[in-house]
């Protein structure tokens, strides 16, 4: 049931995001746990999915011919959850602060929001292959925004 399965997209939002499996949990169990209880799936399987969760945009794009549906959900969301100081876990673009090792950029990774916004970053404990993935994300962030400004 999709309802008991917890996973974050973490990075920038477009080709640089990824999943980090380590962190992603089957109600109690993580997935990774589960793939080697041998649930039917493997890794193939979970790469599979983040593809998949990657890809989504362009084929909604393809469909639809722009997110904004999407979009709008998102913000209804993050509003609900500013507005009744939740205090809920949502992955956002945040400014991280030594967070994972990074500074001097916005990234995608889960907040604890609350009536003030952002009340503080979460910081998963990724593995050092997952935080590699993370770093490159960053990178292209940062890539972008120099472009931008220059």
């Amino acid at each position: 049931d999709p309802k008991n399965v917890h996973a974050f997209v973490i990075g920038e939002h477009g080709d640089s995001e990824f999943v980090p499996w380590s962190q992603a949990m089957i109600s109690t169990l993580p997935v990774t746990e589960m793939c080697r209880r041998d649930c039917d799936c493997c890794s193939k399987d979970l790469q599979n999915i983040a593809e998949s969760v990657k890809e989504a945009a362009y084929t909604i794009i393809n469909a639809k011919k722009a997110t904004y549906y999407g979009i709008a959900m998102a913000l209804a969301r993050i509003t609900a959850a500013i507005f009744s100081d939740e205090r809920s876990i949502l992955t956002l673009s945040a400014p991280l602060m030594g967070e994972y090792g990074e500074k001097d950029v916005c990234a995608g990774v889960p907040c604890i929001i609350g009536r003030d916004g952002v009340k503080s970053v979460l910081e998963l404990m990724l593995t050092d292959e997952e935080l590699e993935k993370l770093h490159q994300s960053c990178e292209v962030l940062r890539s972008s925004f120099n472009q931008i400004n220059h």
